[in-house]
């Protein structure tokens, strides 16, 4: 990548008169707007660079570094001008990423590292992030630009298993992928300790499925189990326990349960995407609704909604439990929540 190409490619949010933001941190953040303006600048921001990525428009890594990676992070407010802030090729006990953002100076807080997607084809065997020590969000960016894939660093395992968020610019809805970014990636979300503090929360809810049984099974067979029992069984009898008939007595105990088989790594949350059958809750009337986004000419009769109608747009890119308002034909926009996304067969689904 050039680096002397970077600071120029970036586009930043404005202010109120039409000029690029000056740095207004000594650690290298740009000046923070309302929430919503932010969100809505950075949504028209991801909205543009998902029109070229879909078209093809960057052929490889310097393109994304360069038009796609950095000007995000710019309008996320990094200071892209500052290599102390935002440095290139920065060194990991597992390798070179492509962008460390520090905060302060020389202090990464988040690594950015371009096509080393993991599980895509040709994915190398091992990966700088694989490596826990690295006190840094870490951020996984495929060689398109198109997909993004977040990682928490103190989780065990490979990097497969500590992903918690992923997004993708074109599919996913300008909005969505616009608050995503904002959560984690912004400057001001990292310095405060928001984004990491969000980012365990994430990661603990997301890896408990996976991690629960296996957890439970291993703190019955433990050595304090065995110690609460004697002790239990010490005072219920007035004299001590055979510690060995006690541990055969527990083994005995948890050989009866019958363990449900260990679950797969837990996945991000499935988005509505175009021909997805989506049920929700109408808060309003207290009804279950189910329609089908689709492409194309929607049968409204059966249940079918434009991805550009008003009710798709609302459905398009939330995941399941997630709440949305939408505008029904001829009444009031109404909030409604994401029950259940179910993916639809493709003959079905209109071009």
């Amino acid at each position: 990548m050039d680096e002397t190409s970077r600071p120029g490619d970036a586009n930043g949010p404005e202010d109120a008169d039409g000029q690029s933001g000056d740095a207004d941190d000594a650690g290298g953040g740009l000046p923070l707007f309302a929430p919503q303006l932010r969100i809505e600048s950075l949504a028209d921001r991801v909205r543009e660079l998902a029109g070229s990525v879909e078209h093809g428009d960057f052929s490889n890594r310097d393109d994304v570094a360069n038009r796609v990676v950095l000007p995000l992070l710019r309008h996320l407010g990094w200071n892209v001008g500052d290599a102390e802030v935002v440095t290139l090729a920065h060194e990991t006990p597992a390798g070179a990423v492509d962008f460390a953002l520090c905060h302060p100076a020389g202090d990464p807080r988040l690594l950015v590292s371009i096509g080393t997607f993991p599980g895509s084809a040709g994915a190398p065997p091992e990966h700088p992030f694989d490596d826990c020590s690295i006190r840094a969000l870490q951020v996984s960016v495929s060689e398109d630009g198109r997909g993004w894939k977040l990682h928490f660093p103190a989780g065990r395992g490979r990097i497969r298993n500590r992903e918690f968020a992923r997004l993708d610019i074109v599919d996913d809805a300008g909005e969505n992928v616009a608050e995503i970014l904002d959560t984690y990636l912004s400057f001001h979300a990292v310095k405060s300790g928001a984004a990491f503090r969000t980012a365990e929360r994430d990661y603990g809810e997301k890896r408990f499925p996976a991690e629960a049984h296996a957890a439970w099974r291993r703190a019955l067979t433990g050595h304090e189990i065995l110690r609460c029992f004697l002790r239990e069984m010490e005072e219920a009898m007035g004299v001590p326990a055979d510690p060995r008939r006690a541990k055969s007595f527990i083994d005995g105990q948890v050989g009866t349960i019958r363990w449900p088989a260990d679950p797969p790594d837990a996945k991000p949350a499935r988005r509505v995407g175009v021909g997805d059958r989506v049920v929700v809750y109408d808060f309003k009337s207290r009804a279950i609704v189910t329609w089908v986004v689709v492409g194309g000419e929607p049968d409204w009769e059966n249940g079918e909604v434009s991805r550009n109608s008003p009710i798709g747009r609302a459905l398009f890119g939330a995941r399941e439990g997630e709440e949305r308002e939408v505008a029904l034909p001829g009444q009031e926009p109404t909030p409604i929540r994401i029950v259940l996304i179910q993916p639809h067969t493709p003959a079905s689904i209109n071009p």
